[in-house]
């Protein structure tokens, strides 16, 4: 299995899709034993989060929901490499994440 250096790479930094409780508590696990790091809170204190941006240097930090599901725009510039980080386990060799995993609905359609 990969680490999550191996992932970044020479990337300066990769989102990582978190599906759920369970990929979570691996993934705190596994970022926790590399060094990474949301700043000075130690682990016990870190909340999950749908998205995780993990950057080479060792931080990290939750990226909205809003921000995520805009980057599979086709406007969307940029972005760093999108990971389901719970494909890792599964074994499944195709790790990129193809979509956002949620949907989003314009508030302005639903206020006319």
């Amino acid at each position: 299995m990969r680490t999550i250096r191996e992932i970044i790479g020479n990337d300066e930094k990769v989102w990582l899709y978190i599906s759920n409780a369970d990929v979570w508590e691996k993934f705190t696990a596994m970022a926790a034993e590399e060094g990474f790091g949301f700043g000075d809170l130690p682990v016990e204190k870190w909340a999950f989060g749908y998205v995780v941006a993990v950057h080479s240097d060792g931080n990290m930090g939750h990226v909205p929901l809003f921000v995520w599901c805009r980057s599979f725009g086709s406007d969307a510039l940029n972005c760093p490499k999108k990971i389901e980080f719970g494909k890792l386990f599964s074994g499944d060799a195709d790790t990129e994440c193809k979509s956002s995993h949620f949907k989003m609905y314009a508030i302005a359609e639903t206020m006319q």
